[in-house]
């Protein structure tokens, strides 16, 4: 009787791929400081190589463009990435940075509660029975990479900032054995 019940009314929606809404103006403007501000900072970060060491000018801002380029790509990226992790899988709408639930629909985003069949038919983000006629079964959360995406932001800052040190240091103190 449950079965019946629940394939009548109870059965949910697969969850389907929204298309991601557009950038605003405003995440626009800071995917694009996100992206161009490593730039400036690598050039100033490698000024004092040009200014007491060996480099030249060219050198500088060859490197710049490079490392602070590569920096700034993928700084962009995450940018983008965390913006469109921010949108409700079941309605699309794209939620308030830091708030739990969609202001839209009411879905729970910091769990991301989906749910399946023990065959895996489909992924559907609302408890009920699938199309087969089984009863859905929570899955795992998700898990996020925000922390280890920080961590390794911050180990790549450190790494940096030490060999420019180094190498400043070894500028520094001359040719050995001259």
């Amino acid at each position: 009787m449950d079965d019946d019940e629940g394939r009548s009314g109870d059965t949910p929606a697969p969850a389907v791929l929204h298309r991601r809404p557009p950038l605003t103006s405003d995440e626009r403007r800071r995917a694009l400081l996100a992206g161009l501000l490593p730039v400036p900072v690598a050039a100033l970060l490698l000024t004092p190589f040009a200014l007491w060491g060996p480099a030249t000018a060219g050198d500088v801002v060859g490197a710049a463009i490079v490392y602070g380029g590569l920096l700034g790509l993928a700084a962009g990226f995450v940018y983008v990435d965390r913006v469109h992790g921010r949108q409700c899988p079941r309605c699309g709408a794209r939620a308030v940075r830091g708030s739990g639930t969609c202001g839209t629909c009411g879905y729970d985003l910091e769990l991301r509660p989906r749910y399946s069949c023990d065959q895996r038919h489909a992924i559907y983000l609302d408890p009920g029975l699938c199309e087969c006629g089984r009863r859905l079964q929570p899955l795992p959360v998700a898990r996020g990479v925000g922390r280890e995406i920080t961590l390794m932001l911050k180990i790549g800052a450190w790494l940096l900032a030490f060999l420019l040190g180094m190498g400043f240091l070894l500028q520094m103190a001359g040719p050995a054995g001259g």
